[in-house]
């Protein structure tokens, strides 16, 4: 598809940022006392947060700090060809793991997810999704993280880390950019829809729901809509990912109580996004 021509009012953009796709994480350190049996998981982990990837390195100098701390009293489990031992064969070598969470619904609308999950187990980048109410890939959320922390220098492999983590990023904001540019109405037919079902739906599950916000929360982080705001959006999707999960309805009554919630949440949702609609400035931007 050829770009359309460039309408956009003079100084305007949507506000796109690697952040909104990939907000952070944390690096941890596995560790194991050399003279006791290992247990059902690992003896210590020791954890540091970051921001962005640029701050993988400043976080594994605070973890790495803590791990000193900590050796000056224990001598950890660890052999001269795999390095740090752990009963999980991937906290084994380095005994480094660095994870994040990504959202690529912009990947998913322009086409381009599967091969860059593909990409992903390629560099031995480890991925895990949400499959709930009969949806898979829920919301196009995404746990991110190295699949094995041996092979590699503590230093080499978090620079390694930290480059795909990037190179994420930058390829969902990239497909975002693209939707704004090149394709906007794919991007108002898959926010439109979501909308429409919010606003409509009698019956809505609360993984549903949170597959259906995902398109909203982009459109609401570039700005392009009234009645609605990325942080509400934000806040009731951590809301729904910290609901227990629960198991598929076994009996008819266990069926007719989760009719009740799903109207319940229905209803509560329809009155919700009653008034939320695409801006004037999106009218601008995606015309």
């Amino acid at each position: 598809m050829s770009p359309r021509p460039n309408r956009r009012p003079a100084g305007t953009y949507p506000n796109l940022l690697c952040t909104d796709a990939l907000t952070g994480g944390r690096i941890t350190l596995f560790r194991n006392p050399a003279d006791k049996v290992f247990g059902e998981k690992d003896a210590y982990a020791i954890s540091a947060d970051w921001s962005t990837p640029d701050g993988i390195s400043a976080a594994y100098a605070k973890a790495e700090e803590e791990e000193r701390l900590l050796a000056a009293t224990h001598r950890f489990a660890w052999h001269p060809d795999f390095g740090y031992l752990s009963p999980f064969p991937e906290h084994c070598g380095t005994g480094i793991r660095i994870e994040a969470e990504v959202h690529l619904e912009g990947l998913h609308i322009i086409g381009d997810l599967p091969p860059v999950l593909s990409g992903l187990t390629a560099l031995r980048i480890g991925y895990k999704s949400i499959d709930m109410d009969g949806l898979r890939n829920v919301a196009h959320l995404f746990r991110i993280f190295n699949e094995s922390a041996i092979g590699l220098p503590e230093r080499a492999l978090i620079a390694r880390v930290a480059r795909a983590f990037t190179h994420l990023a930058e390829q969902e904001t990239a497909a975002r950019k693209a939707l704004v540019d090149e394709q906007p109405r794919l991007f108002l037919d898959s926010v439109e829809r979501a909308l429409a079902i919010l606003r409509h739906a009698r019956l809505l599950s609360p993984y549903e729901y949170l597959d259906l916000l995902s398109p909203i929360r982009i459109a609401a982080i570039m700005g392009f809509l009234d009645g609605i705001t990325r942080q509400q959006i934000d806040k009731v999707m951590r809301r729904q990912l910290s609901r227990p999960l629960t198991q598929p309805p076994a009996t008819q009554e266990e069926e007719r109580q989760r009719d009740i919630r799903d109207a319940d949440l229905a209803d509560r949702v329809n009155a919700a996004f009653a008034d939320v609609r695409f801006n004037e400035f999106a009218k601008d931007i995606l015309s």
